[in-house]
């Protein structure tokens, strides 16, 4: 934790001298013929292009710049301080104008899901490493299915040899449904274990009404019910992080190409 933290209070420290910087600077530019505002449009679309450029940097690995980590602590840290240079950019009112609104709207929706996203990736990937074996996210339907086959092999196989339906209608009532698809998305965003333990309680219950043959089925069950309750909760958890990147980043992209437009019509209105 040590390196982490004095990562982050040197981050923190370098971005508090690059925005008082930027204050000054920003006050001194109204000193000059060419507008504040256009100034630091101009500074603020270059700095959200090189914001984007952590995209690029991920999608091409093998580019000697900078470790991932680095990029990544860069991103962060310059995501701040683009939110502070676009505060002095609209000096801090929001604007009238049509287009003028739509950048401002794309640009608190970058910021905002950005800091969801790094809360996220603060968050989650603690949580999938301590909760058991990690598995590939595009796996788990084919994994759950698999589950799904053997518990059903397991409950016909059980009636044929006992003459009971026991398992069977409780597969009907229960199982069948937990083992259809993911289940409890909430439960496991909030690592709340209630939906696994009323599932395993009620199995408990069931082993009071059955033999010793089908006890031993249950106990198979009840692996399997643990087996796919951790594929729900890597299915959920890696699924958030991936549909953040799908808000993210075409968020990002549409902010980049009407920040651009904005810009050209500001310096053509200028011109």
């Amino acid at each position: 934790m040590k390196p982490f933290r004095r990562r982050r209070s040197l981050g923190l420290l370098i971005l508090a001298i690059a925005t008082g910087l930027y204050a000054w600077l920003h006050l001194s530019w109204r000193t000059l013929s060419l507008p504040a505002p256009l100034r630091s449009g101009v500074f603020l679309l270059g700095l959200t292009f090189a914001l984007a450029a952590f995209n690029a940097r991920k999608k091409l690995p093998f580019i000697p710049l900078l470790s991932a980590r680095a990029w990544m602590q860069f991103h962060i840290y310059a995501g701040f301080f683009a939110v502070a240079v676009f505060l002095f950019h609209t000096e801090f009112r929001a604007p009238t104008g049509g287009l003028e609104t739509l950048v401002w709207l794309l640009f608190v929706a970058v910021s905002l899901s950005g800091l969801v996203g790094l809360a996220l990736s603060r968050i989650l990937p603690p949580r999938l490493t301590a909760h058991g074996e990690n598995v590939v996210f595009e796996r788990i339907p084919g994994l759950i299915a698999n589950l799904r086959r053997e518990v059903e092999k397991l409950v016909l196989d059980s009636e044929n040899r006992t003459h009971s339906s026991s398992i069977a209608d409780f597969h009907e009532a229960r199982l069948a449904h937990y083992f259809a698809r993911p289940r409890n998305l909430w439960s496991h965003l909030v690592s709340s274990p209630r939906p696994l333990n009323g599932l395993l309680e009620r199995i408990d219950a069931l082993n009071r009404y059955l033999d010793e043959d089908e006890r031993v089925t249950s106990a198979r069950i009840t692996e399997l019910v643990r087996a796919k309750n951790n594929l729900d909760f890597q299915w959920h958890l890696q699924g958030a992080l991936k549909l953040w990147l799908f808000v993210h980043i075409p968020l990002s992209f549409a902010l980049l190409l009407f920040a651009a437009l904005h810009g050209w019509i500001a310096w053509k209105f200028i011109g």
